[in-house]
């Protein structure tokens, strides 16, 4: 077949005074009988596993390529004219088959210029105020402000570096009450699953661009192992459960002291969004100019400048927490549907806790909604005809998930993760009854092999996934339908016993894994990291000059690149900004009245 994607020297086309590099794509077909032609279209119909090799994608150097057809008077008029037969001729020649052009989605010149606008200096003026007002903080704390008393003007020591890395390192688990050094197991779980997604992201980012051999991630279908990438998808909504039951066990603490009452349901959301929304407000405003600068190759305005398109249209969809209900064909920051789910998760949360307050109530309520959860799942898998799970397909790979609707329909919303974020807010209060009574867990301790096979459970409820995969198998409604409902519950109830378990220490092997104190700062950074890894792997590949040739070893390497990088620059981050600015908040906000 056909090559899949090839790419001209961009180097030493961008060195011709008069060089153009144009990105486009080219449907391949025969006028008449091709033996080839029938077999790729046969080849390309196995969409689950297999590239659409029918449409090939090119990057051209239209100056040296296309020399023959190259003319100073025409290639600004139509440029898409040359490269079809250009590269029609070609395929021709080689295979025998012909190529029309399907789509040209840009041109890179020689003379092409930077051109920065009102907003990239909006954004570098921020920057510039965040580490003048971190300088200032810093040398205020340690000249003015004695190392052990909390004096001072705390608008500027919220700024201080020397606090704020004090803050990073300090243990878990610490606070007023001696009940929350028993939570410091969820930076564990925060650190590992955000090295989840980034492994996810990692594979996907690279299947996003030009591959060499495509078909290295169309035999990974029949890896067992990767079969955990392809599915484990369900790892992300650890999060949720996560989020739910810190919310409920910190909710139930505050109500021993506080009168929690309906009126501060809306501060409880306020308080969360100033939270959250400055880094990423940063970060997305980070996204959608200066990433656009930073870098440069053929595929630099697919990849990463598209994003900042997208983002400069559509920043307040993600800001306010709505983006995973209004995208259609693009998305800006494809991973903050999680935020946004969980944002609208925490307002559903908060407010069932604060006005449901009686023991028997809450528990007829949870069940009610739980219940509620799992038929509206199944009634989008039945009415809306979806798959069981995100066929994580390679031309899903490439699209990033805008044309799979289970991806939005039923993945991406809050209303869909309903029962994933109800078992997180059971656990969190079963937590706090039991600790409140003084329950003994001991008793349970000799069944601590049952505890251990839960990652083997968990790692089978993902493989699980892979019966979706197989050949020629075409599930019937009923399966969909009952495996879409119950497979993320199920997962999700080994995570919430795990955390349990772990809380009431019923063994130690796990809990010594999770509960290391090396795992605490990158727990801390792990919401910095999540807003950064993306930004990484975009620019590495939009940074590529030739197709990328994919290997385990080379997947594992930008993986652990990834990693580093992410939660690196996430610790720079959480200090001169997260930190900073949440400490800023707790100081305005303060005031009793």
């Amino acid at each position: 077949m056909p090559p899949l994607f090839e790419m001209d020297d961009y180097n030493e086309c961008m060195l011709n005074p008069e060089g153009t590099y144009c990105v486009s794509s080219f449907d391949l077909y025969s006028k008449g009988h091709s033996s080839l032609m029938h077999f790729i279209r046969e080849y390309s119909a196995h969409k689950t596993k297999h590239f659409n090799h029918t449409r090939i994608y090119r990057g051209v150097c239209v100056t040296i390529t296309c020399e023959h057809y190259f003319n100073a008077s025409n290639i600004t008029s139509d440029p898409g004219m040359i490269l079809e037969g250009c590269i029609n001729e070609t395929v021709w020649r080689d295979y025998k088959i012909e190529a029309r052009l399907s789509k040209l989605d840009y041109c890179k010149r020689h003379d092409d210029k930077i051109v920065l606008d009102v907003s990239d200096y909006i954004v570098a003026t921020i920057y510039v105020l965040l580490v003048l007002l971190n300088i200032i903080g810093s040398f205020y704390d340690v000249i003015l402000c004695d190392k052990d008393q909390k004096q001072g003007n705390q608008y500027l020591l919220a700024f201080s570096l020397r606090k704020n890395w004090a803050k990073l390192i300090a243990p878990a688990g610490s606070g007023p009450d001696p009940r929350l050094e028993r939570l410091k197991l969820f930076n564990g779980i925060r650190a590992m699953t955000m090295i989840c997604v980034i492994f996810s992201h990692t594979a996907l980012v690279m299947s996003f661009t030009y591959i060499k051999n495509p078909i290295y991630l169309e035999k990974a279908y029949d890896d067992p192992l990767k079969q955990l990438l392809f599915n484990g998808s369900l790892v992300t909504h650890t999060f949720f459960v996560m989020s739910s039951f810190l919310l409920a066990y910190n909710l139930q603490i505050l109500s021993e002291t506080k009168e929690i009452k309906w009126t501060k349901i809306p501060m409880a959301i306020l308080l969360r969004w100033i939270r959250l929304t400055p880094p990423y407000a940063l970060i997305i405003a980070t996204i959608s100019t200066w990433m656009r600068h930073i870098g440069d190759g053929p595929l630099w305005p697919m990849v990463v400048t598209s994003e900042a398109n997208i983002c400069r249209q559509y920043w307040w969809a993600n800001i306010f927490y709505f983006n995973n209900y209004i995208y259609s064909d693009d998305t800006c920051f494809p991973q903050g549907w999680y935020l946004a789910a969980d944002t609208q998760l925490f307002c559903l949360g908060v407010a069932f806790l604060v006005l449901v307050q009686r023991s028997c109530y809450r528990k007829v309520g949870l069940v009610m909604l739980f219940l509620l959860s799992l038929v509206i799942t199944a009634a989008h898998t039945y009415f809306q005809d979806l798959e069981a799970v995100v066929i994580q397909s390679p031309e899903s790979y490439r699209s990033i998930y805008v044309t799979d609707d289970t991806f939005d329909l039923v993945y991406i919303r809050g209303h869909t993760n309903i029962s994933t974020y109800i078992m997180g807010l059971a656990g969190g209060l079963l937590t706090y009854h039991w600790q409140k009574n003084e329950k003994d867990f001991s008793k349970y301790k000799k069944y601590r092999w049952a505890f251990w096979s839960q990652f083997p459970l968990g790692v089978a409820v993902i493989l699980s996934g892979g019966f979706f995969y197989i050949d020629g198998y075409i599930p019937s409604t009923i399966v969909r339908v009952t495996y879409a409902t119950f497979y993320k519950p199920l997962f999700q109830t080994l995570i919430v016993i795990f955390i349990i378990g772990t809380i009431f220490k019923i063994e130690t092997v796990y809990r010594g894994i999770v509960e290391w104190r090396g795992l605490t700062w990158a727990g801390r950074v792990s919401y910095s990291a999540f807003l950064l890894h993306t930004m990484f792997q975009r620019s590495y590949v939009g940074g590529l000059t030739e197709p990328l040739y994919m290997t385990d070893y080379y997947v594992l390497i930008v993986l652990c690149a990834s990693t580093f990088l992410s939660f690196l620059c996430g610790a720079g981050l959480w200090l001169c900004v997260e930190a900073p600015l949440a400490a800023l908040s707790r100081a305005l906000l303060s005031n009793k009245k």
